[in-house]
């Protein structure tokens, strides 16, 4: 979330409630790992919820290079790599399969990328406009967003299943609007979009329980 800490710390608490009940909903374990992904949206937001914290307390503004580390982790090595692999899991068509592949490759790059980045210079965080903005080369490169896009979206909106189209379209018209809108804090903003778009996953599992049911009906 990107307003304040209460804000992030009322969202990881929303989110971990539809994550922990879209996991023990799951009947099919091919589905396990697209049910996690608002849990670990949760624990995103938490994270920054602290960040907030430590910014907003000098007292304990020693924190924020781990907080912020970690953040990044969450949005440069975490996430390129498991929103393909997680739908792949889930997917059932071949041929989509065989696209997500692709993006996980892709995501696995990104994520070796941001890896090298932060062992060689620390993410800058300062709060800017009500907003916390992320500063580091890694998400100056244009091709690195256009990559990441392919590879954190795409899979969604590749997806057989119409709810996980509607998360993607969200997470989509999430990153374009913090793009062009919200250019200096467009990590943090960004993921406020993703973090609401997430929801739409209890709606898919309990749709694919269903699915489930009628099939053995």
């Amino acid at each position: 979330m990107c307003f304040s800490a209460e804000a992030s710390f009322i969202v990881s608490g929303a989110l971990s409630i539809a994550g922990v009940s879209a996991i023990r909903k799951v009947r099919d374990r091919k589905d396990m790992f697209i049910a996690l992904i608002p849990l670990i949206f949760a624990l995103q937001q938490f994270t920054e919820g602290l960040l907030w914290v430590t910014l907003e307390n000098e007292a304990i503004s020693h924190a924020q290079f781990w907080l912020t580390t970690l953040y990044g982790i969450f949005i440069g090595v975490i996430w390129p790599f498991y929103a393909p692999f997680a739908l792949y899991q889930g997917e059932v068509e071949h041929r989509t399969r065989r696209v997500m592949i692709s993006m996980i490759v892709i995501g696995l790059g990104l994520a070796a990328y941001t890896i090298t980045g932060l062992i060689s210079k620390p993410i800058i965080v300062y709060i800017v406009n009500g907003s916390i903005r992320y500063v580091h080369d890694v998400e100056g490169q244009q091709f690195v967003l256009v990559m990441y896009l392919f590879a954190t979206c795409v899979p969604f909106i590749l997806s057989s299943d119409r709810h996980l189209n509607m998360t993607g379209a969200v997470i989509t018209l999430g990153f374009f609007v913090a793009f062009y809108t919200y250019r200096e804090t467009f990590a943090s903003v960004w993921c406020f979009f993703a973090a609401i778009a997430s929801a739409f996953i209890y709606v898919y599992v309990i749709k694919q329980n269903k699915r489930i049911q009628t099939v053995q009906d």
